[in-house]
């Protein structure tokens, strides 16, 4: 009796072994972070075209969309080490917020410790200043998912600079 069964498990761990070394499996594709960029770009103009989002620019040295939608006031941008108070709201293009804070959750923050559409976007107004950001999956969690983000995901914030200091 003993023996049939470790034959019947042993006759088990061979068919699911078997059965998972499938053939036609294919395996994982490698990351292209250029086809990565072309489509978050499409994605991004499509979501900015289907919105009526008018007034948006593109950076010049990177893949950030942006509209300022206030410009602040005072002549000063942001510095990397600065920290900031900010209100702001994040979503993926499927409208799904994934983050938002106050202006007080921020507060500790330095420019330099957030994704790098942060970085730039943010540079582009000053105090009190008011801008929505269109974060190209290379620019914000690249092709890691992190919470409620999935990989290889474009990033749309509405941020307000309420105020910034070193």
């Amino acid at each position: 009796m003993r023996m049939r069964h470790y034959f019947g498990l042993l006759s088990l761990l061979a068919v699911t072994f078997f059965a998972a070394c499938n053939k036609n499996d294919k395996p994982a594709q490698p990351f292209d972070p250029a086809k990565q960029a072309e489509t978050d770009e499409q994605l991004i103009r499509e979501y900015i075209a289907k919105n009526n989002i008018t007034g948006t620019v593109k950076d010049a040295t990177s893949a950030l969309h942006y509209k300022v939608l206030a410009p602040g006031i005072g002549g000063d941008t942001m510095k990397l080490n600065d920290r900031m108070n900010v209100s702001y709201k994040g979503t993926l293009l499927n409208g799904t917020v994934f983050d938002e804070g106050d202006k007080t959750r921020l507060s500790e923050a330095r420019l330099d410790q957030l994704i790098e559409g942060w970085k730039i976007g943010l540079r582009k107004i000053t105090k009190e200043g008011k801008i929505q950001l269109f974060v190209p999956s290379a620019l914000g969690y690249k092709n890691s998912a992190t919470g409620k983000i999935p990989a290889n995901s474009v990033l749309i914030f509405e941020v307000t600079l309420h105020n910034y200091y070193y």
